[in-house]
């Protein structure tokens, strides 16, 4: 072969292997340019979702409140003199709050509960805690950590076993924040907290904030028997005569007077009960119950940790201080005959009942039948399904707005409707 010929192969074999590097190269750049594109596209597509979800979540919210605010204008414009089950905000109105409600391209639902129809846990004593929980244990580390040193108890026994847990933290020492903090209690069972089938759970009839207020049914504040401690008896009588005349003589009205008189005189600073009332010489108990609604022994704006005998489900009336649970049984047939309307119908209730007059003195300064702050539970979500909020909330009722005290968002759903409900 000459060594032209030779040459000419040599350079044919050299292009040929060009050419197959060339195409290997182009098959893995083919290749890597696939899986770009299939990344880039799965990247795409997971961004997009995350992008719905985050709209559907931010949607859901957005109804959520919605409820919130549904619940808060109705509370408004709701008669503030007597809250009762059959309202339109209760679970026994007419048209139920709880039902699926439209709106835009999504829907929610609401629930308000009472907050004068639950056990206030920090006001609750140690027996109506021991009642609730059924537990000595719990009953004593509650108030403990609300009023730490408040039992007897070995000191600093609490702070050490709290901080002997795997994730130690001081109790609190104060007031409850939230119903989720007893979960850090020591004793507070999850089941205890939450329930079972066959009893109602802690967070169902307790809350952290309970409050009505401390009006006369015009709307205007009740007469408080303890600011004439430094009055003549004469400046009382007139006063006490203006606005209780309809109802008192004047020798009832002395009779207080000298009740007043003798309490001051004995080292107290006036009436600590309006039960005391019921031991007032010549003063007839059902003069007392026409004047209930009209005095108070205390000048605070609200009344906090009161019952509503209205709202208030059968375990918290038999969990009550004097309570039991034929009395609950009895508040509960009475309510459902007709709703009470004003404390003397209260009054006479008690007074009625075995032991009435000692029932009354107990239970009169425990119990309400109106309420200023309520428990809102609010769930939304999208048309498409995809995502769900829940907002809870503890409104105040003011004279003329419903305030939020405290909200948090979940994402728990509230639980279905109940049958009665559907």
């Amino acid at each position: 072969m000459s060594t032209t010929a030779s040459s000419q192969f040599q350079r044919a074999r050299r292009g040929r292997g060009q050419h197959g590097i060339v195409l290997i190269l182009a098959v893995f750049a083919v290749a890597l340019l696939s899986l770009l594109a299939v990344g880039i596209t799965t990247a795409v597509r997971v961004e997009l979702l995350s992008s719905r979800t985050a709209l559907d979540r931010t949607q859901s919210l957005f109804l959520a409140e919605a409820g919130v605010n549904q619940a808060r204008a109705m509370l408004l414009y709701d008669d503030p003199t007597v809250d009762t089950l059959q309202d339109e905000w209760g679970p026994d109105a007419e048209l139920p709050l709880d039902l699926p409600q439209q709106l835009g391209d999504g829907f929610y639902r609401v629930r308000v509960h009472d907050a004068c129809g639950r056990i206030n846990i920090n006001e609750a004593d140690y027996a109506t805690l021991l009642w609730v929980t059924g537990d000595p244990e719990a009953a004593a580390a509650i108030i403990d950590w609300r009023d730490r040193g408040s039992l007897p108890a070995p000191a600093g026994a609490e702070q050490e076993y709290y901080a002997s847990l795997p994730h130690g933290y001081e109790p609190r020492d104060g007031p409850f924040q939230t119903m989720g903090e007893l979960l850090l209690v020591r004793g507070v069972t999850p089941d205890m907290f939450f329930g079972t089938e066959e009893t109602p759970g802690l967070v169902e009839i307790l809350t952290v904030e309970s409050s009505s207020s401390n009006l006369d049914p015009n709307g205007l504040p009740r007469l408080n028997l303890n600011s004439f401690r430094n009055w003549a008896e004469q400046a009382f009588r007139d006063s006490v005569m203006a606005r209780l005349g309809s109802v008192l003589t004047m020798y009832e009205t002395e009779e207080i007077w000298r009740g007043l008189r003798d309490l001051l005189q004995a080292g107290q600073q006036g009436y600590t009960s309006l039960g005391q009332l019921v031991t007032v010489a010549g003063l007839h108990h059902t003069k007392v119950a026409q004047i209930i609604d009209l005095v108070c022994v205390d000048a605070d704006r609200l009344s906090r940790g009161k019952i509503n005998l209205n709202t208030a489900p059968f375990s918290v009336l038999a969990a009550m201080p004097g309570g039991s649970e034929a009395l609950a049984e009895a508040i509960v047939e009475r309510r459902g005959a007709a709703p009470f309307t004003s404390l003397g119908e209260v009054s006479d209730f008690l007074l009625q009942q075995p032991n009435g007059r000692d029932l009354f003195v107990q239970m009169i300064d425990r119990v309400t039948i109106k309420s200023s702050s309520f428990i809102v539970e609010s769930m939304g979500w999208t048309e498409a399904d995809r995502s769900f909020r829940t907002v809870r909330a503890l409104v105040r009722r003011l004279p003329d707005m419903v305030v939020i005290v405290r909200q948090f968002e979940q994402d728990w759903p509230l639980p279905p409707l109940e049958e009665t409900d559907a």
